[in-house]
């Protein structure tokens, strides 16, 4: 399977496969521990004025091509010396980085170090964000950005711009990232592309080494094009996925390739649409594959089957090293055979390249956008989709514009499913950390309150609610919010057993005046399993209805708060202590803002709404409401994780009388798999309040 197939494969493993984890890291390291190897220097080939050439050629494959890493650490190991490389889509990362004096062992310890789930998408760095982007990453599955200039919309033609890649690869090439003639480079190096405009191949032998390799790996639909003048490149794959035929134009006398190419489909391997899919593009792709593979000395082709071009979890990448050692270590003869060609002694060794010290120094992946405007206007539109055994389905979509000439960012979100919402909104962002925002947000909410576990009556409802934010301070891990609202909810219907009837009747269409204080800190390390840090939220807020008072005496207040921390016992176990709750003073609070407990986060389905253990659905509880949770979380292995939840709470609706009854108890075991469409598992949970065992499903970030 060569890199063709990376184009369809990848476009959709990455969005549904779960074979990607992102886990945020502050930085991408490109650091080494070289052995005793000599720094860059020119091709061996100098030092030989009258020997022969020898070129590696590497093929295109996505995460396949990682493979090309072992095939390399034979030859060095052969003693062999490498005086040409060209390769394609991956096999141009590895030949452009080997070039430029990352030896294969170097190479092999920089690849396994590399968060490719990150990199490979064009998310900013989990801990240089402001919270409204990190909730943001974690929420939505799609995004994509448009550029308005001189009135015309430029699209990025396709999904990711590779702008992470791009910093990794000027990290990684440092002192050899300026437009410059690659013969120059350590050891000469070409690599293809595809100009789309016209359907013919283009190679680099000079420019931007950076860029090169990010250009040959543009997997159309998949990652944007790169222009250069009146061409459109994309994938050197469409037209030259094994470019053996560059490295003998540029002086090659022997050729040793390694490619990643799979076995031929039969008609029983063609069974459905994506195996067909791949199979159109496989073959339309292998323009100069056979001829190429003709004229090559020795070529390697490594077994990948069992792994796709979108393999780059841990384990795939330790494989598919050792499959291309071992299949480089069954031509060792031939290895040997061609040394004594060149005239080498048996025990001569090629000396090996080393990268500069400025290209093994970490990566920072700064969030560029936080704090600055762009230099366009800009439109960005974002999409999330998922789905829980009790809700069903859900969808959420969200728009983003973004002035150039004016401090303004105008929001839009529409969430579609059982619970409806929408909102506008528009913020004025003068320098400095102010942000003010006015905003609308219109909800409308079906779901079954609970007592003790038991469906006590459904409510549906409209609920309004126009905000306006007077501060708002944002520092990274910290958020103020100072605001004031109006809400009103409107009731459409509510159908109540006949023991609770006198409580359906408090459900009247009322409205609120509010002032709210909100604070928010995090510093965990990851958003949705964390493994270490601090999370703390807190919120006043003062009801009226004629902006003072309410029903002729003072309004009533909400304090609500939480606190947790994460603690690694090990490195794979975290222990999570958690300490909230809410409390409501005043008179004739009405429902509809009463505490409420239940579910599995805190203000998923009303914003007063705080989950516990073993309470499966909605349930109204007493104004003074504390509890506090113990959870230990263990990592089974890069994806998997499984949660234990212990949870106690005291209710009552004087403070005083908090502990003077038992505590309520909840209990929950949970498995997730963290994949890129969110965690995807099930919950299985007890109190002694509801008394009962309840499960639940989940599949996708939380919205």
């Amino acid at each position: 399977m060569n890199n063709s197939i990376f184009k369809f494969v990848f476009l959709i493993l990455f969005f549904i496969s779960p074979t990607f984890v992102l886990i945020p890291t502050n930085t991408v390291s490109a650091a080494v521990q070289p052995s005793s190897i000599t720094t860059a220097h020119p091709s061996d080939a100098t030092a030989r004025p009258m020997a022969k050439k020898v070129a590696v050629v590497l093929s295109g494959g996505g995460a396949k091509g990682i493979a090309h890493i072992g095939v390399l650490k034979v030859i060095e190991r052969a003693g062999i010396p490498i005086d040409i490389i060209t390769g394609t889509s991956m096999g141009s990362i590895v030949g452009g980085l080997y070039c430029c004096g990352w030896n294969a062992t170097a190479l092999d310890t920089t690849v396994r170090k590399q968060d490719w789930a990150f990199l490979l998408r064009d998310r900013e760095d989990y801990y240089s964000q402001d919270l409204v982007n990190r909730e943001k990453q974690n929420t939505y599955l799609l995004s994509k950005t448009l550029t308005i200039k001189n009135k015309k919309i430029y699209k990025s033609g396709g999904l990711i711009q590779g702008k992470n890649l791009i910093k990794l690869f000027n990290r990684l090439t440092e002192g050899y990232n300026d437009s410059m003639d690659f013969n120059k480079l350590p050891i000469p190096f070409a690599c293809v592309a595809t100009n789309i405009v016209d359907n013919t191949e283009y190679d680099f032998h000079s420019g931007y080494l950076p860029n090169a390799m990010r250009t040959s790996m543009s997997i159309p639909a998949v990652f944007t094009p790169v222009r250069k003048g009146d061409m459109m490149l994309v994938d050197g794959g469409l037209r030259n996925n094994y470019p053996a035929d560059i490295a003998r134009k540029m002086g090659a006398d022997y050729i040793i390739g390694a490619t990643v190419q799979g076995k031929p489909k039969t008609a029983e391997d063609l069974a459905n649409g994506a195996s067909i899919l791949g199979q159109i593009v496989d073959v339309n792709c292998k323009n100069k594959y056979d001829e190429n593979i003709a004229i090559t000395d020795i070529p390697i082709r490594v077994n990948t089957e069992g792994y796709s071009a979108a393999s780059f979890t841990p384990s795939a990448i330790d494989t598919l090293i050792r499959r291309g050692e071992e299949e480089a270590m069954k031509h060792w003869d031939e290895l040997m055979e061609l040394k004594r060609k060149l005239g080498l002694d048996k025990d001569y060794k090629a000396p090996l390249l080393n990268p500069s010290a400025a290209a093994l120094q970490p990566i920072v992946f700064e969030d560029d956008s936080t704090n600055n405007r762009p230099t366009y206007d800009r439109m960005q539109g974002n999409l999330g989709v998922r789905f829980d055994s009790e809700e069903g389905v859900a969808m959420q979509l969200n728009g983003l514009y973004s002035m150039a000439a004016r401090p303004i960012d105008l929001k839009a979100t529409l969430r579609l499913g059982k619970n409806m919402m929408a909102s506008a909104i528009a913020n004025w962002k003068p320098k400095g950390l102010v942000d003010i925002a006015l905003g609308y947000t219109f909800r409308h909410n079906d779901f079954d309150i609970y007592e003790e576990g038991h469906n006590a009556y459904n409510v549906t409802y409209n609920h309004h609610q126009v905000g306006l934010n007077l501060l708002n301070i944002s520092l990274k891990n910290l958020e103020l919010d100072i605001s004031a609202r109006w809400d009103y909810y409107n009731y459409t219907g509510v159908l109540v057993s006949s023991k609770l009837l006198h409580d359906a009747f408090k459900m009247q269409d009322d409205h609120y005046f509010s002032y709210h204080a909100n604070l928010h800190f995090n510093s965990e390390d990851a958003w949705i399993f964390p493994t270490r840090g601090a999370k703390f939220n807190a919120e006043y807020a003062y009801f009226t209805d004629n902006f003072t008072g309410y029903k002729g005496h003072k309004g009533f207040s909400e304090l609500s708060a939480s606190w947790r921390m994460s603690f690694s016992l090990n490195k794979r176990l975290t222990f999570q202590p958690l300490l909230y709750g809410r409390m409501l003073f005043g008179k004739e609070i009405p429902l509809i803002r009463q505490n409420v407990i239940g579910g599995q986060w805190f203000s998923h389905y009303i914003e007063q709404q705080m989950p516990f253990a073993g309470v499966h659905h909605l349930e109204f509880t007493d104004s003074r409401f504390v509890a506090c949770q113990l959870k230990f979380q263990e990592q089974l292995t890069t994806n998997n994780y499984i949660l234990l939840k212990i949870a106690a709470a005291q209710h009552s609706e004087k403070t005083q009388d908090l502990l003077k009854h038992g505590p309520m108890m909840g209990y929950q075991l949970a498995y997730y798999y963290q994949s890129l469409l969110g965690p995807v598992g099930g919950t299985l949970s007890y109190s002694n309040r509801t008394k009962s065992i309840n499960f639940f499903i989940n599949l996708g970030f939380r919205f």
